[in-house]
């Protein structure tokens, strides 16, 4: 009996200690991910004096807006933020309607060169946006779309509509097809089953999607600041790189600018997380 209690009491101590090994990781991930955020924060609010001291104080002594109105002063900051908007959105419009219907295709139907294009879906997310820059260049000035937000929008498109078809193609699979194949029994139409059975279904799946596909765009410097070369039309990610040169660094008006950035991702994912999680778990299991 006594054996038994001490074997008892190990588990508990080893469940235990497993336990606070767990927790201990998963805080120090999440501190090593939250710290940055937190102190271009408090960046954004420390006033000159205090920003650039030495050392550098973890808790504002003093919060001041001064570099928000500083950022906010130059109107051009407003034009960053509206060209950020509108390619983020159509960018996310086009692709999530675009990657539903090609994933809905790669999952449910049967032709030739089916597998070869969902490889290549796969195959062309995980080609380095780097290596894409010159062809991407190439095509969009032959279209005369340089130094143009339709230009970006379609550099965008060929960036993230790979990557939403790999992930729609998952949650397409999680829908058992019994469901599918019992209403085209009863006499529907292919695209009705795909408009009243497929999409409420995926529905969690699709806009975890697009969510993600309208970070990716809102959040890319690289593609952007190759396109555009006219202020007018630069997205906020390539006009804060106005604040960086050799000679002067503005760290207050970057870290203010870096927090409105950010602040648009954060209260999006605030009001639709329960969809998200529900997206992601969706395409985890296959039925």
């Amino acid at each position: 009996m006594i054996i038994m209690l001490e074997n008892k009491v190990k588990k508990r101590e080893k469940h235990l200690f497993r336990k606070c090994l767990i927790g201990a990781i998963v805080a120090l991930s999440i501190g090593m991910i939250a710290f940055p955020l937190y102190w271009m924060l408090i960046s954004s609010l420390k006033p000159s004096t205090e920003l650039f001291a030495s050392p550098p104080t973890i808790f504002p002594k003093s919060i001041s807006l001064e570099w928000y109105k500083k950022a906010f002063q130059n109107s051009m900051v407003l034009t960053y933020f509206g060209n950020s908007f509108i390619v983020s959105s159509i960018t996310t419009v086009v692709v999530t309607i675009v990657a539903t219907f090609g994933a809905y295709g790669l999952t449910r139907f049967r032709f030739v060169g089916r597998k070869i294009i969902t490889v290549s879906s796969l195959a062309a997310y995980c080609i380095p946006p780097i290596m894409l820059m010159v062809p991407l260049y190439r095509v969009v000035s032959k279209l005369r779309l340089i130094s143009s937000l339709l230009g970006v929008i379609i550099g965008h498109l060929a960036l993230t509509l790979p990557f939403a078809i790999w992930l729609l193609i998952s949650f397409f699979k999680s829908i058992p097809r019994e469901i599918e194949e019992s209403a085209l029994v009863n006499g529907a139409s292919e695209f009705t089953v795909f408009r009243k059975i497929a999409i409420p279904l995926c529905a969690p799946g699709i806009l975890s999607t697009a969510i993600l596909v309208f970070i990716l765009s809102w959040n890319e410097y690289l593609l952007a600041s190759v396109m555009v070369s006219q202020d007018s039309m630069k997205t906020l990610t390539v006009g804060l790189a106005n604040y960086i040169s050799n000679v002067q660094i503005d760290w207050g008006i970057v870290m203010a600018l870096g927090t409105a950035t950010t602040i648009p991702i954060v209260l999006m994912f605030s009001l639709i997380q329960k969809y998200f999680v529900e997206g992601l778990t969706a395409g985890a299991i296959k039925g």
